[in-house]
């Protein structure tokens, strides 16, 4: 076997691992924003973009491979993996970002809430819906 052909045969057993354990962290991404544990839901995401980063790095090297032209049907295989691997990932990752969303609107229709009920006839809101005290509405008025 070549330098070369052990070289890319390397970087693909590399981006498969690196797949596998991107896979991995949007698991546990998961279940951290089912449990709503925040701080693990921050430590998944920089875990998140640390492996993309090893991601395309690994892929930069592995299109600079000539072996990456023509590869053996071994490789073939492996490279379908990885893509199948990464659509999972896609998939997982785009199910995560709605869970968040809609975590962070409950969260929001529930902070609108306390404050509706800390005083109804002290709340108004902005432009954007958003709710807030208004106190000192209309006590600047001179007219």
């Amino acid at each position: 076997m070549s330098e070369q052909k052990a070289l890319f045969d390397q970087f693909l057993q590399t981006q498969t691992e690196n797949v596998g354990e991107l896979l991995d962290v949007l698991k546990q991404e998961t279940s951290a924003i089912a449990a709503r544990k925040s701080p693990d839901i921050a430590t998944t995401a920089k875990q998140k973009l640390a492996l993309i980063h090893r991601i395309q790095l690994c892929d930069a090297q592995i299109a600079k491979c000539p072996d990456a032209q023509s590869p053996s049907d071994n490789a073939k295989q492996q490279i379908a993996d990885i893509k199948t691997t990464l659509e999972q990932c896609h998939e997982l990752n785009e199910a995560n970002g709605i869970a968040l969303q809609r975590a962070h609107l409950s969260i929001h229709k529930l902070r609108n809430l306390f404050q509706e009920a800390a005083g109804k006839n002290e709340m108004t809101y902005d432009s954007d819906g958003q709710a807030s005290g208004s106190r000192t509405l209309g006590t600047n008025v001179k007219a």
